[in-house]
C-alpha cells in the first residue's frame, strides 16, 4: 500500500492478479467492439442484399415482359425466310447495280420484267471501280454460293464477271474470285461432258 493514498481508497491487489484482470477487461472490450462492428456489417449486408434482390427481380421481370399469350401470338405469326435462288436480287440495288442478262434470268427462272443488262460503259461511265465493303462482299459471296449450290453455273459466272469489272481488287478478293472461277469452270466442264 502506498503511503500517499488514502487508506480507504487503496485496494490490496497483487500485481499478477491485476495484470490478468486488466487483460480480461481489455479482451471483453475488444470482443464487444468487434461484435458491434460485425453486427453493423451484417445489417448493411442485409440492406445491400435486399437492394440486389430487388434489382435482380426487376431485371428478371424485364426479360420476361411477354405474357404467354404474347409469345403464342408471335409464334403463330412467325414464318422462316427461305431464299431459293433469290439472293442475287440484292445485287440489283448495289452501286453500280447488277443488271442481269436474259440468259441469266432464264437460268434462274426469273421474270423477264427484271431489268436486263446494259453495256459496261453505261453502268460505269468513268471506268472507275467502286470500293467493295464488307457487306457487299458478303452479299456477292452469298449469291454466288447459293447459285453454285443450285448448279446454276452460267449465272454464277455472270455475277463473277460483273463483280470483277465493277469493284476494286485486293488480295483477299482476288483469291476468292479466282477460287469461284476455278470451281465454276470445273463444274461446267463436267456438265458438258
Amino acid at each position: 500500500m502506498s503511503t500517499s493514498t488514502a487508506p480507504s481508497l487503496a485496494l490490496d491487489v497483487p500485481i499478477d492478479n491485476y495484470a490478468t484482470t486488466a487483460a480480461q477487461d481489455q479482451k471483453a472490450g475488444v470482443d464487444a467492439t468487434l461484435t458491434a462492428v460485425a453486427q453493423e456489417a451484417e445489417a448493411e449486408a442485409e440492406d445491400d442484399s435486399d437492394a440486389e434482390r430487388e434489382k435482380a427481380g426487376a431485371a428478371r421481370a424485364a426479360r420476361m415482359r411477354y405474357t404467354e399469350e404474347d409469345f403464342l401470338a408471335q409464334k403463330e405469326s412467325y414464318s422462316a425466310r427461305i431464299d431459293e435462288g433469290s439472293i442475287w436480287k440484292q445485287l440489283v440495288v448495289f452501286t453500280p447495280p447488277f443488271m442481269p442478262s436474259a440468259t441469266f434470268l432464264s437460268t434462274v427462272n426469273a421474270a423477264p420484267s427484271t431489268p436486263t443488262s446494259t453495256t459496261t460503259a453505261e453502268q460505269n461511265p468513268r471506268g472507275t471501280k467502286t470500293k467493295l465493303d464488307k457487306k457487299h462482299h458478303q452479299t456477292i459471296q452469298a449469291a454466288v454460293s447459293e447459285l453454285y449450290f443450285l448448279e446454276k453455273y452460267t449465272a454464277v459466272q455472270e455475277i463473277i464477271t460483273w463483280a470483277k469489272e465493277h469493284f476494286e481488287k485486293d488480295k483477299k478478293w482476288d483469291k476468292q474470285v479466282q477460287k469461284w472461277e476455278e470451281r465454276v469452270m470445273e463444274k461446267m466442264k463436267v456438265q458438258q461432258a
